[in-house]
């Protein structure tokens, strides 16, 4: 006969496989079967180039200043076929690509939101000023041309992170020569 304490023992380790197994399951579910595709737009509106310091010394006027690229877009976004039963949230991304001499491919996000469900999936939002930083490591925008795109990130409750690009959604802008008279 097996005490009380293999019993519960052989229980506990045929529940827990028996869990991963089922977890495992869903997973395999849900990177074959895969989501949607996002229908994305985004239209710039306005683009300033300003020049200000950068950092926690920005007070600091021995300190060289940069240029920051200000825009203004437009963000139309259908997420709803991202979600299914196995989507936890997505988190969605308004990226500025560009080519650098020293850099071929450089990327900043320039603003983000994460939905956490099907009905606030819908994104229709005008004139949105970008909510981070926007420099690069050469501190000049001058003539640079760039594109602005939707990204998404889709957070499962169970299985793999999987990704995906508005390709209809890019729009090619070019920064102007910064104004003096406009800076801080």
């Amino acid at each position: 006969m097996h005490n009380l304490q293999q019993r519960l023992s052989a229980t506990f380790s045929f529940a827990v496989s028996a869990l991963f197994t089922v977890l495992g399951v869903v997973a395999a579910i849900s990177w074959v079967t895969g989501y949607g595709t996002a229908a994305t737009k985004v239209n710039v509106r306005d683009i300033r180039v300003i020049q200000s310091r950068y950092g926690p010394d920005y007070f600091d006027y021995g300190r060289k200043t940069s240029e920051f690229g200000m825009l203004k877009f437009d963000i139309d976004a259908d997420l709803t076929p991202l979600f299914n039963w196995n989507t936890k949230q997505v988190f969605v991304t308004v990226v500025a690509e560009y080519e650098t001499k020293t850099h071929n491919k450089n990327q900043v996000v320039v603003w983000d939101k994460i939905i956490r469900d099907k009905d606030s999936a819908k994104i229709n939002l005008r004139k949105v000023s970008n909510k981070y930083a926007l420099i690069d490591f050469s501190q000049k925008w001058r003539n640079q041309v760039a594109n602005l795109s939707v990204h998404w990130d889709v957070t499962p409750h169970v299985g793999i992170l999987q990704n995906g690009r508005g390709d209809t959604s890019s729009v090619k802008f070019t920064f102007p020569k910064f104004e003096s008279s406009g800076g801080r």
